[in-house]
Parts: C-alpha cells; sequence; structure tokens
C-alpha cells in the first residue's frame, strides 16, 4: 500500500451527491436493479466521512478545493483512511501447509468467513451459501446451502456458527488450493482439537 498526496482540485466535473477523487468517490446513493437510488443511511455515512475528514458538511466540500490529503492506496482501490485488507492468496503458494490460528469468524448472510493471518497479512476462507443473481445485481441466501454449510461447519469445528466465539484462538491448519486451476483458496484441515 503507499500513501500518496491528493488534491481536492483533482475533482471531475462537478455531479449532485457525488465527490470525486483518483479512482473514489463518496456517492450517497446505492446501486439496485440497474439504477442508483436515494439511501439514508449511506447518506449519513457519506456525511460522517466528510465532518471527520474534511470537517465540512458535504455541500460544502467545495471550500476544500487547493487542500491537499493523503490517499491510500491499494491494488484495487483508493481510500482516505487506512484499510485492512483480506489477502488472496497467489497461485506460486498452492501446495503450502501451515499453522496459523483463528481470528474471526463472520457470519454475514451470504456466508461464512474465517480469518486468519499467514506472513503478517490476513486471509479468509469462505463457506458461502448465498446465490448471486446477475440479472438483479444481488445475493439471496439458499436455504437449503446455508443448512449445508452450517452442518459442514459444525462437524469440522465441533461447534456451531453461532457459538464460533468459543474457536478464536485455536490453532489450525490451511493447505493453499487452486479451484477451476483459477481461484486460489485456504481449504482449512480438520483440526485435531475439534
Amino acid at each position: 500500500m503507499d500513501v500518496l498526496p491528493w488534491g481536492i482540485d483533482t475533482l471531475g466535473p462537478p455531479q449532485p451527491g457525488i465527490l470525486y477523487g483518483p479512482s473514489y468517490n463518496f456517492n450517497k446513493q446505492i446501486f439496485e436493479n440497474g439504477n442508483f437510488k436515494d439511501d439514508e443511511e449511506k447518506a449519513a455515512k457519506v456525511d460522517k466521512w466528510c465532518e471527520d475528514y474534511f470537517a465540512k458538511d458535504f455541500e460544502s466540500l467545495t471550500q476544500c478545493v487547493g487542500e491537499k490529503r493523503d490517499v491510500y492506496v491499494y491494488d484495487s482501490f483508493n481510500a482516505l483512511w487506512e484499510t485492512k485488507e483480506t489477502k488472496k492468496f497467489d497461485k506460486d503458494d498452492v501446495g503450502k501447509i501451515f499453522e496459523t490460528s483463528i481470528k474471526r469468524i463472520v457470519d454475514d448472510g451470504k456466508g461464512i468467513h474465517i480469518y486468519y493471518d499467514w506472513k503478517d497479512d490476513e486471509y479468509e476462507t469462505k463457506m458461502m451459501y448465498a446465490d448471486y443473481v446477475e440479472s438483479m445485481k444481488s445475493w439471496f441466501t439458499n436455504p437449503q446451502k446455508q443448512k449445508k454449510q452450517f452442518e459442514k461447519f459444525e462437524d469440522k469445528f465441533g461447534v456451531t456458527v453461532e457459538n464460533g466465539d468459543e474457536i478464536i484462538g485455536k490453532n489450525i491448519m490451511v493447505e493453499i488450493k487452486l479451484a477451476f486451476k483459477k481461484f486460489t483458496y485456504g481449504d482449512i484441515k480438520t483440526p485435531e482439537w475439534k
């Protein structure tokens, strides 16, 4: 990650509801069903960011023209604040096995995410149970997949997803594998402590 200076004067032509910078925007709307629509929750976040990082409300951002800011530059996006990015395994690492410990477990309604560190970076293993419907640009929970993934989680770790906090800090073995000759992922082996 690099930190680069960013001038507010790099803004493109003004458009209502959006603050543009290099590969960055504050959009007070959400994209749903192929259209942007107003969203109070997103607007509140953007207003808070404007206050926190520019000490201005959204409508007064033009007063910041000419100011310099630091921008954190990541591989696929830029940010005005430092962001913890979950890394993806390199194809060169396929076949490697390492020991680590579980940092946290998150069920986000689309899948179960198990986070751990390797070589000072955070990685995750996903147990997805939602389906993405391209035509609707939305995720939908598949109840059969969800039940199967919850059972798989309990079989592997000996606790339910709801009680996942009980295994945080426990050691696990992870093997880096390749799916479809294209996508790397971390396969968590069934632990001895289960």
